[in-house]
């Protein structure tokens, strides 16, 4: 470690920065990385820069000055972002096992002393104090000798483990860290078996003559059984440009499979992980499952979940998610309160985490529904330069498009997401888009066929039929269209008390078709009252 000795206009840059022991932990600055036995944990860049600050001379006094000089660039700061990344310094030291502590000096600064305690060695898979997966990847194989592959293969394993690894709900654990004892490389379930890792993802390229198939598998550890297996066949001559395309494919595939898998082990063993994870795991799979009933046992798990980890950005980010259900399905007593309510929350996600790509997307929804649509399209970009692989907002960006009258981007954002992500929670909202898009350019059949493609994915959401109702009215199939209309009614039938003309009236479809030229929407409310619908 180079001597601390540093003032204002010193700015910290992690790239330079020599890693260095801390007890029993390793701090590596220019990946992030803090090491300790049996796992790690990637750290945000301005916690890192905080942790080198502090632990450059352990037991020196480092001032709140000097520590806005070092990692802040001296920009003005409130005390609280640098209370909050000392919190979270705290937390880590707490999880690894308390091998440093952070003593606040009142009016002066902090200071940061090393223990002698060791840092707590993560339980395997099942254990109690469990948190989030830990997965790492391991090099693909390829047949000999033919050097093209082998690069691709090499290559894939890079780009697969760049992006795992901004996914907020997975510990990735790069594969030389865990090689670099071993004489020979083991088993896949094997490995995958060793504390400290309870997923790996093994794959394979083979060429098959002009094609070139990827095939990948997600082992667990614990049982050494595939959790999730895919496919991927391309042409030869397409294989460096799909490279990129095959990642995203995987990677947004990959998730949801391991998290279902998790909330499946859960239900089955209740003391399956540590309690924020059960509790979060838990109310991410009832808010999917998108019925009132779901989604209100989604808030209370993830509200639970919050009293442990007060700032978890992926639990406050799905909570707002939660918050703006009824303003969607049209049942929202006061719309403007439940959408404040949730903008307050995707707020917090993002001042916990503004780095966390999913929390600027949640933001981007929220700003969306309080009409605020160039905000909103700011947040999905600055979501899609922490995380390309995001594939929701690939997909919001493809809504956001739609409503602009920007048809020919919105159906390309929209396309990009569903090939990314075929069976995502999310499909049925980017094909809704894609039907909305096609609507405003009025090709009327094609968007019929993918309002359609929405109401398979998201069978239970009222509004689609209502779409597709408009969609198959304005392409000339008034039978279709009323089939489609009376489906809608009949799915939202309940939803309200008292007699009403419809259940989905005039103020739940504008709150839900933000256009911001008003002529698509009356091509939209003259074609569903052409089939019978009584809202407006």
């Amino acid at each position: 470690m180079r001597g601390r000795g540093f003032g204002i206009g010193d700015l910290m840059q992690l790239a330079r920065e020599a890693a260095f022991p801390l007890g029993a932990l390793e701090v590596r600055p220019p990946t992030r990385e803090v090491v300790f036995p049996g796992g790690r944990e990637v750290l945000q860049p301005r916690v890192m820069q905080v942790l080198v600050a502090l632990g450059r001379d352990p037991g020196a006094v480092v001032s709140r000055d000097e520590l806005i000089a070092r990692c802040w660039e001296g920009r003005v700061v409130g005390e609280d972002a640098i209370t909050l990344v000392i919190m979270k310094l705290r937390k880590l030291a707490a999880r690894a096992g308390e091998p440093f502590a952070i003593q606040t000096i009142p009016r002066v600064g902090y200071r940061l002393a090393a223990t002698n305690a060791t840092p707590a060695r993560p339980a395997a898979s099942g254990g109690s104090g469990r948190a989030r997966p830990r997965i790492t990847v391991l090099p693909f194989a390829h047949p000999p000798g033919e050097t093209d592959l082998a690069r691709f293969a090499e290559a894939l394993v890079d780009e697969l483990t760049a992006g795992l690894s901004k996914s907020p709900l997975l510990t990735v654990t790069p594969r030389p860290a865990l090689a670099r004892s071993d004489a020979a490389d083991p088993p896949p379930g094997e490995l995958g078996a060793r504390p400290g890792l309870d997923y790996v993802l093994d794959g394979r390229v083979l060429s098959l003559g002009g094609t070139v198939r990827v095939s990948v598998n997600l082992i667990q550890g614990a049982d050494q059984t595939s959790a999730w297996s895919a496919r991927h066949d391309h042409p030869v001559a397409d294989l460096f440009p799909m490279l990129s395309p095959i990642a995203a494919a995987i990677i947004c595939a990959l998730e949801p499979a391991l998290l279902e898998r998790e909330a499946s082990q859960i239900e089955r063993t209740p003391d399956y992980g540590a309690p924020f994870w059960r509790l979060f795991v838990r109310g991410r799979r009832h808010f999917w499952r998108s019925t009132p009933e779901d989604v209100r046992m989604a808030e209370t798990l993830l509200q639970q979940a919050l009293e442990i980890e007060p700032d978890d950005v992926s639990a406050l980010s799905t909570l707002a998610h939660c918050r703006l259900f009824d303003v969607w399905v049209g049942r929202a007593r006061d719309p403007a309160a439940a959408v404040d309510e949730a903008s307050r929350i995707a707020l917090r996600a993002v001042a916990a985490g503004g780095s966390d790509a999913f929390a600027h997307y949640t933001l981007g929804v929220v700003l969306s529904m309080m009409d605020r649509l160039p905000e909103a399209m700011a947040e999905q970009r600055r979501a899609l330069e922490l995380n390309p692989y995001l594939a929701a907002a690939w997909g919001e960006m493809g809504r956001l498009l739609a409503f602009e009258g920007r048809s020919g981007e919105a159906i390309t954002c929209s396309e990009r997401a569903i090939a990314a992500s075929p069976d995502d929670p999310h499909g049925w909202l980017w094909f809704r888009s894609k039907a909305l898009a096609r609507f405003c350019a009025g090709d009327y059949e094609l968007a019929a066929r993918d309002a359609a493609d929405a109401c398979a994915r998201g069978a239970g959401r009222f509004p689609l039929h209502f779409l597709l109702a408009a969609c198959f009215s304005a392409a000339g199939h008034p039978a279709q269209a009323r089939r489609a209309l009376e489906d809608g009614e009949r799915l939202a039938r309940g939803r309200h008390s008292g007699p009403r003309p419809t259940s989905y009236p005039m103020a739940a479809l504008k709150t839900g078709h933000p256009f911001v030229d008003a002529e698509p929407l009356d091509r939209l409310v003259q074609a569903l009252k052409a089939c019978g619908w009584r809202g407006a």
